[in-house]
């Protein structure tokens, strides 16, 4: 394997929200495999980037950024456009352009607050590279800022963009002159003369019925306003709409488990693993699950399958190094505090972890 590729952002955990312009999703998540990596629709705490999709509009009708992009800003998890994966699969060719505008510069002259540039960059409006901007992205942010302080919501003008593109697929905000129209849409005149007979339109909303991007989103959204039921049947329709994706299933148990219905999150916790046998936040979680009823032995058989997968992860060794020491086989419990200090040494865990090793290394002197 090359240096180059040993560098490439796809080998990770990489996760989708919005639709694709390029490729269908299945497409993509294979392309991810081949180039090493692990593709997802959700975003979770081991999430490396998270892609956002041209052709998708990741906002909440409110206008609001979706669920998945705030958790990705929560997370800390990198946000990139579908141009830029494209790049990386090397089937886009970078950008040459000059770009001398920081994300700050932008923000300054269109008057947008630095959040809002960033979500224009995730999803393909405007595209830095390095935190760097081309003139044709200050002309951009100036419309967005225009249509903003028109009452146009940001939902609506991803929205309206999409629905531009099915008309002129190589339109894009820097090429389009767009004046608000209504609450729910906006008018274009296209800078390159290839307009319907008027010149200008007015292009109507179209939601995208039985999406899963779409479903997922609604049931993160029910799942955060506490809608337990309105978000269990939401995700079941997602898993069943594509079973191949088990993030829907893992969020599910989640859903179940917090909700003491610890049969049925087992049950989707095993569907989601069944699906991706690496996914190692549903190993952990699922043992976890099975440790609170005493089912010891085979929770640390998951945090063993978990560990193969990532030698290095903390809470998994925390656990083990735990377990361990509850069934008294200090040296093993040792070996896991030893791991775990070698990847977390200044934490409040880490504290604990250096006094349960202490006493381990008590016990097994004691014995010898």
């Amino acid at each position: 394997m090359s240096q180059a590729q040993q560098r490439s952002p796809i080998q990770g955990n990489i996760a989708f929200t919005g639709r694709l312009g390029s490729m269908k999703r299945a497409e993509a998540f294979a392309l991810v495999r081949q180039h090493g990596g692990t593709p997802r629709r959700g975003v979770t705490k081991g999430t490396d980037h998270l892609v956002v999709g041209q052709l998708g509009w990741p906002l909440l009708t409110d206008g609001r950024p979706s669920n998945s992009l705030t958790r990705a800003q929560t997370y800390g998890v990198t946000i990139v456009s579908e141009r830029r994966f494209l790049e990386w699969i090397g089937r886009g060719a970078a950008d040459e352009e000059q770009r001398n505008y920081s994300a700050e510069q932008i923000a300054s002259v269109s008057s947008l607050p630095i959040n809002v540039i960033g979500e224009l960059a995730a999803f393909g409006m405007l595209d830095p590279r390095d935190g760097r901007y081309r003139f044709r992205d200050l002309a951009a942010a100036r419309q967005v800022a225009e249509l903003l302080a028109a009452g146009v919501t940001l939902s609506v003008i991803t929205k309206s963009l999409h629905a531009i593109e099915q008309w002129l697929p190589d339109a894009g905000l820097s090429r389009l002159k767009l004046y608000p129209a209504a609450g729910d849409a906006v008018l274009v005149e296209h800078l390159k003369g290839r307009t319907d007979r008027t010149g200008q339109f007015v292009l109507p909303i179209v939601e995208v019925a039985d999406n899963p991007d779409a479903l997922f989103e609604e049931a993160q959204a029910a799942e955060e306003a506490q809608e337990i039921v309105a978000a269990e049947k939401l995700y079941r329709r997602v898993i069943k709409l594509d079973p191949d994706d088990p993030v829907a299933a893992f969020n599910l148990g989640n859903l179940l488990r917090a909700a003491d219905r610890k049969v049925d999150a087992e049950k989707i916790y095993r569907a989601a693993i069944k699906t991706d046998p690496r996914f190692i936040e549903a190993l952990y979680n699922l043992a976890d699950l099975l440790d609170d009823q005493g089912r010891t032995k085979e929770a640390i058989g998951l945090l063993r399958k978990a560990l193969d997968v990532n030698p290095a992860h903390a809470d998994c060794l925390f656990n083990m190094a735990v377990l361990m020491q509850r069934l008294e086989d200090h040296r093993e419990a040792a070996d896991y505090w030893r791991r775990y200090l070698m990847v977390d040494s200044s934490s409040e865990w880490a504290a604990r972890a250096k006094r349960s090793l202490k006493l381990c290394e008590m016990q097994i002197k004691q014995s010898s």
